[in-house]
């Protein structure tokens, strides 16, 4: 990692103190001759010297996560494979629950259309517009259940 890069992520991490702390961190990193440190790290670091119970963690894209539920799998361990199965089918069960809602609310704002507007293209497009709503829902949840246990497996180090 370059100086540059490093001292950005590492200002960013640092966004729990303030500007006059935060300047005063920043200054023992300037003139380092490797950067190739960890910028969450090292804002833990300083984070406990001060005091602070602020932990700070590197953000996961999905596909680092995705990775990281492949290379579970990958180990063969059984019981691993079973709790990333049964996670999976938490998740199926868990985005049919969620369409109940938009069921529920599209079925009785369609009747309201039926009754007081008669044009079919607005009841079109209100239909279509909630089935993208509960799509983008969907996945947005399916996403952040991937990250949380992706995040759980790299905590316990499995």
């Amino acid at each position: 990692m370059n100086k540059e890069k490093f001292l950005k992520e590492l200002t960013y991490q640092l966004r729990y103190l303030n500007e006059e702390a935060k300047k005063e961190e920043l200054k023992n990193y300037e003139n380092l001759s490797d950067y190739n440190l960890k910028p969450e790290e090292e804002a833990n670091k300083i984070y406990q010297k001060r005091g602070l119970s602020v932990k700070v963690t590197k953000k996961s894209s999905f596909l680092d996560s995705v990775a990281t539920i492949i290379d579970v799998i990958k180990n063969k361990n059984k019981k691993q494979i079973l709790d990333i199965i049964l996670f999976f089918v938490y998740m199926f069960v868990l985005i049919i629950l969620i369409k109940i809602p938009f069921i529920y609310i599209r079925d009785t704002v369609s009747t309201i259309f039926n009754v007081i507007i008669t044009n079919d293209t607005l009841y079109t497009i209100w239909n279509l517009a909630f089935e993208i709503l509960y799509a983008v829902t969907a996945i947005l949840v399916f996403i952040k259940m991937i990250k949380l246990k992706a995040k759980d497996y790299e905590n316990t180090g499995n």
